[in-house]
Order: C-alpha cells, then structure tokens, then sequence
C-alpha cells in the first residue's frame, strides 16, 4: 500500500485539485482509518481517508448521495485504497456528548441531519445493505429478525452475561406483542454507522460522514443506535431537541434499543468479554468504559422491559 503521504498528493492532483501546501494527521476519528486533513494552495480543505485494507471506491453510493442531497461530504477522488473528501467543518458529535457540550440547538441540527437521512423511504418489508455499487434488498419478517437476534446471542450471554438469559422469554413475548407496529414499519436509508465520531456538528449544519455501510431498514433501529451511543458516551440518552427536528420518535425505537445492546457483545471492537487486543493503551480504555457501560445498562434488564 502506497504512504499515506504519497496518496494524498498523488488523488489530489488526479483529482485537478492546486497542490497541497500543508497536511495534519486527525486522531479519534474511530478504529478502521487513517485520517488526515489537507490545505491546498487556494485555500480550499479536503480530508484523505486512508484504510489497512484494499476498499472499493463508492461512485455510486456517492452519486446516490448528492442526488438526494443528503447531509454527506462530497467524493473528490480516490483508489482502493484512500478516498478523498471535501473538509467539513465542525466537532465530532462524540466529543460535544462526552465534554457536556451539547446545546438545544446542536441536537436539533442533528436531528435534522437524521430526518433527510430518512426521509429517503422504500416499501415495508425490505432491508438490504447498500455496497459501493448497489442497493440489494430482500423481503424480511422483522419479527422474526429479532427473535433470531436474541436467539443468536445466547451463546456468549451464557458465558458473560448469565444474568440476562432469564428475561429472555419475556423478551420474545414482548418481540410477539410489538408484531402489529413492527411489521407495517415503513423502511428508509439509514446511514448504517452511527458511531458519534461520524457525526460533525457544524456552525450551520450537521454532517454524516464514513458512509461505508449504509443499508435501509426500520428508521427506529438507527435511532435506537444513536441513542446507545449517547449512553455510552456520556451516560445519557437522546435530547427532546432532537426529536424537535427529527419528528415522533419511531415506535419501535425502546425494542430495537434493547435487541440492539445484547447484540453489541458478539461485534464490534469487543467480542464477548474480551477487548480487542491490538487496540492501543487509550483506546483499551475507551472499549472498556463502553463494555462496563453496557453491562450496567442490561444489568437493569427488567427495569427497561418494564419501560416497553
């Protein structure tokens, strides 16, 4: 794989861009890049995203974006190996929750954010990922979908979470009672990573950028992922202003919120109980606080089924 430095330069000249006067390495933008932010002679900033492995360039998953006018960057250029990006302005939403800093008015261009996100809908029924070239969707039961979430987490529940497996049958039953509001659901776009770091909160709007795993489904499972993550970032749960833009809370938002933490222990940076081991010494750190995070909020189990 080419050096990073070597990409830069070598994308914004393909690109027809001026040449690059000065260049920054960005940290604590997330686990899978190499970021780096770049400004060129006529003032104008991109940002270089640079992966460990080879990736398919998104023409057009980025078409598809501008199409739709989407609160996304802008594609300028790439390779299988980096993607070029305009600059976006602004604070990753991580740091705002984490440092207490988030205002009525940041959550409420969030929520706007989200809301155009999706606002691009599709039939009941269908949920597929959106690759770098195509949309696939299949017909799916989202009933049963999420009996087979739980179904397919016990293993590692047996093992680190044993204390959940009781509530588990209530679970299916409460699954069974939302079948009415579940399955008419309608499904959307939904930018399918919504990890805070890809989140920019800017002086005018709020950005989604990392678009690599874009999918449509229920609307309520991407809200219900954000709303974990303001949990385990700063303890805290999605802010009435959001909603002030976004519009009603998706019904089966609470659902999904749950499926979706004892799914967590099967993906991500954590598998099980064990914590990636190449992660360096800060990042270990920040994976437990989630873990531990996590753990205390199904530790509640029953007090949040109580709540559905």
């Amino acid at each position: 794989m080419p050096s990073t430095e070597l990409l830069l330069h070598e994308l914004v000249a393909e690109a027809g861009l001026p040449e690059v006067t000065s260049y920054e390495d960005l940290h604590g933008h997330g686990f899978d890049h190499q970021i780096v932010h770049a400004t060129l002679a006529d003032s104008r900033e991109v940002v270089l995203r640079s992966r460990k492995k080879s990736w398919p360039l998104p023409l057009g998953r980025a078409r598809f974006l501008t199409e739709h006018d989407l609160p996304a960057p802008a594609l300028l250029g790439g390779n299988e190996f980096a993607t070029l990006y305009e600059y976006v302005p602004g604070e990753m939403l991580y740091n705002l929750v984490a440092e207490d800093r988030m205002t009525d008015a940041y959550w409420r261009s969030v929520g706007a954010a989200f809301r155009r996100v999706h606002a691009v809908r599709f039939p009941s029924g269908l949920s597929g990922p959106f690759d770098a070239g195509r949309l696939v969707l299949e017909a799916i039961d989202p009933v049963q979908d999420l009996h087979e979430r739980i179904a397919a987490a016990i293993p590692r529940l047996e093992v680190n979470l044993p204390f959940v497996l009781p509530h588990l049958p209530r679970l299916h039953a409460i699954i069974d009672a939302y079948a009415d509001s579940s399955r008419p659901a309608p499904t959307a776009l939904l930018h399918g990573d919504v990890f805070p770091t890809n989140i920019i909160v800017g002086p005018d709007r709020t950005t989604l950028i990392d678009w690599d795993f874009p999918r449509v489904a229920d609307p309520a499972q991407e809200v219900s992922a954000l709303d974990e993550w303001m949990y385990l970032a700063g303890g805290r749960c999605l802010a009435d202003a959001f909603f002030d833009a976004y519009g009603p809370r998706p019904p089966n938002t609470g659902l999904y919120r749950i499926t979706g933490a004892i799914g967590w222990f099967g993906r991500g940076v954590f598998n099980g109980w064990e914590i990636d081991f190449t992660l360096d010494e800060a990042r270990t750190e920040q994976v437990t606080g989630w873990r531990n995070s996590l753990v205390a909020y199904l530790t509640d189990l029953g007090d949040r089924l109580d709540e559905l």
